[in-house]
């Protein structure tokens, strides 16, 4: 049955089709040998085609040095970048050849290299025996999620990954901080995510045992019979109070469960802090600066709580959790709540193209301003929190849409914000 959230297909030269197929299980593998500067990496992707079958599209941002389909080599040129419409950046691998309808494996080589792609940062060799590698995803630029590293369709589509981890040529001590299920190897990890995991959800940070500092507490959270681990990281040349980052991460848990609904991601919450500038979640875990942190752990109940359904719909999380917490770029207090006519400029918060992959940067001021202009019509912040929180609470880890939110807000308010949606979030007059 088609995933009712993937982009419909695209027509390609010959009367063939890019169509996104629906990924089961990705499996990968990177060797780091820190006295080379290099990784080798491997990744095989398990997919389904529905029929009439296509062309499929997925995305990653190295360079390939080896291609298979169903066992069968192809030159690397067969899965080149195309433009899909979705804008700048935002061009997907497809497949130079009619896969028909039913279960296929694609295999691919490479070297892990500086993904090409904006923002994006390489691995970081730490001397000649030690690395330093974090996934580092963003949701402002195409192509920053998952598939930066590793083969990975759009973010509607769930999938079991397994990454294996190995060093090579060197015997310094390293730890890996994840929100996945890690076994120890002979030679590194091997770190398991759920199936219910998409391209935006997997945390992991490898880096040498000796420049990381970690502590690890619990909290009792509403809903859960069992206490949450809260695990905090920091490296050692990030100044950060370590004690104080899981104390405030700890009662922000508990104080989030309370208020919007029950903690979604399992049995911890994994924190990593980094320097200023950074920020990113995944499902119940951060990687963060200090002055993002609280901006962050929110996301754990709306961003990843609730996961955007497609790119176009992460405005969402942006826009509310700027105006939930103010500690990134919102321009106005949190929980503001002031008129918003409809004379002011239209914005677009929800790029119209389906193939589209970014959220707009102005999700975080733009939007904030309409979630304030929305707690004025519903009557101020406690009954907008209020409504969110019911959203929430119904569609907690599951996949949530631009639509979806406004007949929601509707149906719960019984107050008309289609002229306020259509303005300021689909940029109509």
């Amino acid at each position: 049955m088609p995933d009712p959230f993937a982009p419909p297909p695209v027509p390609l030269s010959g009367g063939r089709l890019a169509i996104a197929p629906d990924v089961v299980e990705v499996r990968g593998k990177v060797t780091f040998e820190p006295s080379a500067r290099a990784a080798a990496a491997f990744a095989e992707v398990r997919f389904r085609v529905e029929d009439p079958g296509g062309c499929p599209a997925l995305d990653l941002r190295q360079d390939l040095d080896g291609l298979r389909l169903d066992g069968a080599a192809l030159d690397v040129a067969a899965f080149a970048p195309v433009d899909l419409g979705g804008g700048a950046g935002a061009q997907m691998r497809v497949l130079d050849v009619e896969v028909p309808a039913g279960d296929h494996t694609v295999a691919l080589d490479y070297q892990l290299a500086q993904p090409a792609a904006e923002g994006a940062l390489p691995v970081e060799w730490r001397g000649g025996d030690g690395v330093r590698w974090d996934l580092w995803m963003s949701d402002l630029h195409p192509g920053r999620y998952l598939e930066m590293w590793v083969p990975a369709p759009l973010c509607h589509d769930r999938f079991a990954l397994t990454l294996e981890v190995e060093l090579a040529g060197t015997r310094r001590p390293h730890t890996v901080v994840t929100n996945g299920e890690v076994t120890v190897t002979a030679r590194g990890w091997e770190v398991r995510f759920p199936a219910h995991f998409t391209s935006l959800s997997p945390m992991l940070v490898v880096a040498p045992t000796d420049e990381v500092e970690q502590r690890e507490t619990t909290v009792a959270l509403p809903g859960r019979r069992s206490p949450l681990a809260v695990r905090t990281v920091r490296h050692l040349d990030v100044d950060a109070d370590l004690a104080a980052c899981e104390a405030d991460v700890a009662a922000w848990l508990a104080y989030l469960a309370q208020r919007y609904g029950p903690w979604a991601h399992g049995d911890a919450m994994t924190t990593f802090l980094w320097g200023p500038g950074r920020g990113m979640e995944y499902d119940g875990a951060t990687t963060a600066s200090v002055a993002a942190l609280e901006h962050e752990v929110f996301h754990s109940w709306f961003g990843r709580g609730v996961k955007p359904a497609r790119a176009g719909d992460g405005w969402i999380d942006e826009a509310w959790t700027s105006w939930a917490t103010s500690t990134r770029r919102s321009e106005g207090p949190r929980f503001a709540a002031d008129p918003l006519d409809l004379d002011g400029d239209p914005v677009e918060l929800r790029p119209a193209h389906p193939w589209a992959r970014f959220t707009p940067v102005g999700s975080y001021t733009a939007g904030a301003r309409l979630f304030s202009g929305l707690a004025h019509l519903l009557g101020g912040p406690g009954p907008m929190r209020s409504a969110m929180a019911a959203w929430y609470r119904d569609n907690a880890g599951g996949l949530v849409t631009t639509d979806g939110l406004e007949a929601h807000l509707r149906s719960w308010s019984g107050v008309d914000i289609g002229p306020w949606w259509r303005r300021y979030v689909h940029g109509g007059r």
